[in-house]
C-alpha cells in the first residue's frame, strides 16, 4: 500500500510539471502571434519622442497665422455693407434727380442735350444749360429714362438705347389728319336784334337794377345801343337800335367794319368789308384775305415744322400743297429708337 501512494504521488507531480511547461509553452506562442500581427504597436521610448518633435508645429508658423487671421478679421469687419449701401444711395422712385444728357438718334444726331459744348456743335441754342430735374415716377420724361436711373448712384454715368414704346411712343397712324388750306366765307353775316332776358340777366348785362319801359340801354360787349320794349313779371324785351347803312365793328369780327345792309323785325343782315391782303390769325396759323362781291376767302399760309394747338393738342405741319395741309399729332420723336447719355449729378 505504501509504495502505491508514492508511485501516485510522483505521477501526479510529473503530470502538474508537463502541464506548466505546456502552458507556458502556450502562452509564449500566443504571445509570438500577437508580436507577428502587430508588429509596430510598441515603439521605443527614443523614437516616439523623434516623431512628436517631428509633427510639433515651428513657432513661426503659429505667428505667421496668428497674424494672416488677424488681417482676415479686420478686413471682414470692415468690408463696407454693399447692399446697405446701394438701399440708401441708389435712385429710388420718388427721388429727385439732376442729370446731364444728350438725346441722339440711332444715326448719332444730337437732339437735345444740356452740355454746352455739344450743344453748340449740334446748333442748339440755349441761354443757360442747367441740370435736367424731375422727380421718378411722374411720367414728366421717356419712361425708359426713368427706368435707367432708377439703381444709379450720384456720379454714375450710363449710355442707354430706348425703344419707341418707352421712349416717345409707337406712331399712330390716326393721328395724322388733312385740313384745307384754303377757306371761303360769306361776307353777309345776321345780327339778332330783338331779345328776351330774365330780371337777372338784365341786371347783370345792363347793370341796372330796375327796367323802365322805353328806356335806352348800352353795353360794353355790344357797339349798339337798345330800346326795352316790354316789361314782365321776370321778362324783359330789349331791341337793337339798328338803321340800314349804320356800320360797326362787329363783336367777332374786329379786324375790320361791317355795314346794315338790310334790317329785318328782329334780323339785321350786315356787309363785312375786309381789305385784299389782310392778314387774319387762325387756329392753323396766319391766313391772308381776298374778296369778292358776295365772299371774302381765307388762305392759310403754314411752313413744315409749325406747331398748332387743335383742341389743346400740338399737331405738327408735315406737308403742305396748294390746297391742304397734312398735321402730325404725334409726338416728334414717335416711332424713334432714342439714345440717352446720362450722368446723375445729384438726387434728394
Amino acid at each position: 500500500m505504501k509504495k502505491r501512494t508514492k508511485t501516485g504521488t510522483s505521477k501526479t507531480k510529473k503530470q502538474k510539471s508537463q502541464n506548466t511547461k505546456k502552458k507556458t509553452q502556450d502562452t509564449t506562442a500566443k504571445k509570438a502571434k500577437q508580436k507577428k500581427e502587430h508588429p509596430q504597436r510598441k515603439k521605443a521610448p527614443e523614437k516616439q519622442a523623434e516623431t512628436i518633435n517631428k509633427t510639433k508645429p515651428s513657432p513661426k508658423l503659429i505667428i505667421t497665422a496668428i497674424i494672416i487671421a488677424a488681417i482676415a478679421l479686420y478686413m471682414f469687419l470692415n468690408v463696407p455693407d454693399t447692399d446697405t449701401q446701394d438701399l440708401t444711395n441708389a435712385v429710388k422712385t420718388g427721388d429727385t434727380v439732376y442729370i446731364k444728357f444728350t438725346q441722339k438718334l440711332e444715326d448719332g444726331t444730337i437732339i437735345e442735350t444740356n452740355y454746352e459744348t455739344l450743344a453748340k456743335e449740334a446748333n442748339i441754342t440755349k441761354d443757360k444749360y442747367p441740370p435736367l430735374t424731375f422727380k421718378i415716377g411722374e411720367g414728366l420724361v421717356p419712361r425708359g429714362l426713368e427706368n435707367a436711373l432708377i439703381g444709379m448712384k450720384t456720379g454714375d454715368k450710363k449710355t442707354i438705347t430706348i425703344e419707341p414704346k418707352e421712349a416717345y411712343g409707337e406712331h399712330i397712324p390716326e393721328l395724322v389728319g388733312i385740313a384745307e388750306r384754303i377757306q371761303h366765307k360769306e361776307r353777309n353775316i345776321t345780327v339778332i336784334t330783338k331779345e328776351s332776358l330774365t330780371s337777372k340777366e338784365f341786371q347783370e348785362i345792363f347793370q341796372k337794377r330796375v327796367a323802365i319801359l322805353g328806356d335806352t340801354v348800352s353795353t360794353f360787349a355790344s357797339p349798339w345801343n337798345y330800346t326795352i320794349t316790354s316789361i314782365k313779371p321776370d321778362n324783359i324785351t330789349i331791341k337793337a337800335q339798328i338803321k340800314k347803312g349804320d356800320t360797326y365793328t362787329l363783336p367777332d369780327m374786329q379786324l375790320w367794319n361791317s355795314t346794315a345792309i338790310e334790317i329785318k323785325e328782329n334780323e339785321a343782315i350786315f356787309r363785312q368789308n375786309p381789305k385784299d391782303g389782310t392778314i387774319v390769325p387762325t387756329r392753323l396759323g396766319n391766313a391772308t384775305i381776298t374778296t369778292s362781291k358776295d365772299l371774302f376767302t381765307l388762305t392759310i399760309n403754314p411752313k413744315i415744322g409749325d406747331i398748332y394747338f387743335l383742341d389743346n393738342i400740338p399737331a405738327k405741319v408735315t406737308k403742305l400743297n396748294s390746297t391742304h395741309i397734312t398735321l402730325d399729332a404725334n409726338h416728334p420723336f414717335a416711332g424713334k429708337t432714342i439714345i440717352f447719355d446720362i450722368e446723375l449729378l445729384q438726387k434728394t
